[in-house]
């Protein structure tokens, strides 16, 4: 039983829930000696939508490629830290920053890197607003071919 999850994936966006992510999946890893990987999706068409309080014209197309670049870079520095305090600890530990849509990449991701288990959040969306919008982890663990731990956050009553 040792050997049944090798390579874990940790599925993280930064959210209230990323905190509990990465201590449930690490500790999970650890438990299985086995290597971690941080994932974070830039979700594709993001810059064009104004979602992040930023809109851009569609016809600066430079711009919109600047914010991209720039956008990804602090990404993956913030990345690198995390990476660099779990490695602190003893953790076999990397980190990448890829751009797609996160159910389908972080699918892909896990199939391509022959991952055992992917640990991710969980918005808590509920109702209308779930209804339309659907779940990134719903699709997930749908559409994955291995284990999948959905970390739900904590809501205070």
């Amino acid at each position: 039983m040792g050997d049944r999850f090798k390579k874990v994936l940790l599925a993280i966006d930064f959210s209230v829930s990323t905190d509990d992510v990465i201590a449930v999946g690490v500790k999970f890893a650890r438990n299985y000696d086995a290597p971690v990987t941080l994932l974070y999706v830039i979700e594709d068409g993001f810059a064009f939508s104004g979602l992040d309080g930023i809109s851009l014209p569609i016809d600066d197309f430079p711009s919109i490629q600047n914010y991209i670049a720039v956008r990804r870079e602090t990404l993956q520095e913030k990345l690198d830290g995390v990476v660099a305090t779990l490695k602190k600890t003893g953790l076999e530990v990397d980190g990448r920053v890829i751009e797609g849509h996160p159910a389908a990449m972080i699918v892909d991701e896990a199939e391509q890197g022959d991952y055992d288990a992917i640990f991710m959040g969980s918005h808590g969306w509920s109702g209308i607003k779930k209804f339309l919008m659907g779940s990134v982890a719903d699709k997930v663990v749908k559409n994955s071919s291995c284990s999948v731990m959905v970390v739900r956050p904590i809501v205070e009553a």
